[in-house]
């Protein structure tokens, strides 16, 4: 004798409910192992200001994500701007991702599918690490697949305060990252693809997509003629297949392409079994859920749309400007899962044996990963650094390699220092006026600190290290993450 449906609700909802608890600890563990990095305390920075200096960001270009400094700024004013408080507020995000998932995935997959997405979710080392970081991606991810959601909920319901609480959910994703915006093509062709499904919603749908341009206006305002304009990004290019290798390992591992394809394979079986094997069952699913679900090639069909048209239109972009990054598609990354996720259920509908021993795999390799990003430094490390400094006491004056470090340094330093910039050499600038700058910049020092990280995107051919290894004495050097610190002495007597 079978459960009822009732029954298979209640045991959902009490497994997502651990779900949730475990996503929580798991985001809570470590959360300030790593160092601040630059962009981080930038959003700190930021969000210290008072309103009436935030709100013009909503305006200004090259802000990509004005209104979470606005609830960054709201929320340190409750909890504080320590590494752990302001961190706090990507994992309260994050933690509320996996019962959305869950009802994302119980919506396309049925109840079946959205246990499954929902641990997938809850063990992401890509979605862990940005849930750990003062950042605006782990509520622009919450916030993407809301709207995701609603948008479903309102194609079949067609009420108007389902469609106003879709507006308000993109409009607030395209305010936390500007790249947002890229989901709303993919929910334009889903409407498309589906349409006859959708079609008593036809009128309210043209209505929501041309109210939406006017939100839109104020970014389009700067965004459109940058684009066309010669300005450079700092990005480098990247091709199709390169763009799509680097999510491929970043979605799944948190790593970069250098771990090799061995370690993906489990990975790219499901997700090919998702797009192309997949066909949606009849066991387990309730009438309301068939109610409002897909076909069964639909299903595969609108989360390859899902997964890649942000991808596609992102490649498109850098055809003229180079912006690509893996975590400005944490958007897309909803449907990844989920498509691993259709690859488990074709498994499972071959043999719920071998699903299970993949659904094992992929939880192990998370729960690996998740560990080994949790006790190893990778962001770069100016914590260690001013500790070093302050400790040893000894130099006159400091010099960064990013000087954007020095920004970060003084969170972690907290008291007074004396700095001077070095000169900028990528743009061909001669070695002899190099030590010209230098000189000046040094001028009555007889100690100086040399802080480098990042220091490639200054100073490419290190003149600037060069100068001082051949000008001065070096008496100490420390190595962190990310880091080289030295301390010279310019004294003619060392």
């Amino acid at each position: 004798m079978g459960l009822r449906p009732s029954a298979h609700m209640d045991g959902a909802r009490l497994i997502l409910l651990l779900l949730v608890i475990l996503a929580f600890t798991l985001r809570l563990y470590q959360l300030d192992y790593q160092s601040l990095w630059r962009d981080e305390v930038d959003a700190i920075r930021f969000a210290r200001r008072d309103l009436s200096r935030l709100f013009p960001l909503f305006v200004r270009p090259n802000h990509n994500g004005p209104l979470y400094y606005v609830f960054l700024h709201f929320w340190i004013r409750l909890a504080g701007d320590s590494e752990f408080s302001a961190r706090f507020l990507s994992l309260i995000c994050g933690m509320l991702s996996v019962p959305i998932i869950f009802k994302l995935g119980r919506r396309w997959l049925g109840l079946s599918g959205g246990l499954p997405a929902a641990m997938l979710c809850t063990t992401s080392p890509y979605l862990i690490w940005y849930s750990q970081e003062a950042k605006m991606y782990a509520l622009l991810f919450l916030f993407s697949m809301l709207s995701t959601h609603i948008y479903l909920v309102a194609l079949e319901r067609n009420r108007i305060y389902l469609w106003l609480s879709y507006v308000v959910t993109i409009v607030i994703s395209m305010y936390v990252h500007l790249l947002a915006v890229l989901i709303i093509p993919f929910h334009v062709l889903l409407f498309l693809v589906t349409w006859p499904r959708y079609r008593p919603a036809l009128k309210s749908w043209l209505a929501v997509v041309a109210i939406l341009v006017l939100p839109y206006l104020p970014l389009a305002r700067w965004e459109i003629p940058l684009l066309v304009s010669p300005f450079t990004t700092g990005h480098q290019f990247y091709s199709l297949h390169e763009i799509l290798t680097v999510l491929l390992f970043a979605f799944s591992l948190n790593s970069g392409p250098y771990q090799g394809l061995l370690s993906t394979t489990l990975f790219v079986f499901l997700l090919l079994a998702g797009i192309f094997l997949y066909k949606r069952g009849n066991g387990g699913i309730t009438s309301l859920s068939l109610k409002t679900s897909l076909t069964s090639r639909q299903e595969s069909i609108s989360l390859s749309l899902y997964l890649f048209v942000p991808i596609v239109c992102l490649f498109l972009i850098s055809l003229g400007m180079p912006i690509f990054t893996d975590r400005y598609l944490i958007t897309a990354l909803p449907a990844y899962l989920l498509l691993l996720t259709c690859g488990l259920l074709a498994v499972k509908q071959r043999s719920v044996r071998q699903a299970g021993v993949c659904l094992a795999l992929l939880l192990v390799s998370n729960l690996y990963m998740v560990s080994s990003q949790g006790h190893t430094r990778i962001k770069s490390d100016f914590r260690s650094a001013a500790r070093r400094v302050k400790e040893d006491g000894r130099g006159d004056l400091m010099m960064f390699l990013l000087p954007r470090g020095r920004l970060v340094f003084d969170y972690y330093y907290q008291d007074q220092f004396l700095w001077a910039e070095p000169p900028y050499t990528n743009q061909g600038m001669e070695a002899e006026k190099v030590a010209q700058a230098m000189e000046q910049a040094t001028a009555g020092w007889d100690e100086v600190w040399l802080l480098i990280s990042e220091g490639e995107m200054w100073d490419s051919r290190g003149l600037v290290k060069g100068w001082f290894e051949k000008h001065g004495a070096l008496l100490s050097h420390s190595s962190f993450a990310r880091v080289e610190l030295y301390l010279y002495s310019l004294s003619p007597d060392t």
